[in-house]
């Protein structure tokens, strides 16, 4: 049989939380030496060249991960002050729907380049696509009825 460990009432780590604390602050002086130097240099401010710049000013040679830009609260608030990355913008769709109206499906011939109308579906955005999607059913839901009607029609006139 295993025996239970038994762990200490507290669990508090005076001498951790110290050496945690010691890092946090070796890590935070680090980036905002980093940071300033970068700033100071006129070149752009990320993560990677924020990284870059500790492992070359520190003394250790060890320098700051860009994770911990990100997890140390401080050091987070100082580089968005002085970030100059590009933010990503979604696109805007500037292209003309493809299909506006239901007709437009009457064009397309089974004979054509799959593997062309893939290229041209796989540039489209979600939304596009969901609208072609619902055009598209909306078009066959139309056909369906056309087909049903003319059956009835057929069959009313034998």
């Amino acid at each position: 049989m295993f025996q239970k460990s038994v762990s200490p009432q507290t669990n508090e780590r005076e001498w951790l939380q110290s050496l945690y604390d010691d890092k946090k602050k070796r890590s935070f002086e680090l980036g905002v030496k980093a940071i300033d130097l970068l700033v100071k240099e006129g070149s752009s401010v990320s993560y990677r060249t924020v990284s870059d710049k500790s492992k070359i000013i520190d003394s250790e040679g060890i320098g700051i991960h860009p994770n911990t830009i990100r997890k140390n609260k401080e050091l987070h608030a100082y580089f968005s002050k002085h970030i100059s990355a590009k933010f990503y913008k979604p696109r805007k769709s500037s292209r003309v729907p493809i299909a506006g109206d239901l007709d437009s499906f009457k064009q397309i011939k089974q004979e054509r380049d799959i593997t062309r109308v893939k290229q041209r579906y796989m540039q489209l955005t979600k939304n596009e696509l969901v609208d072609l999607l619902i055009h598209m059913e909306q078009y066959i839901a139309k056909q369906n009825q056309h087909w049903l009607k003319n059956q009835f029609e057929s069959f009313k006139s034998e």
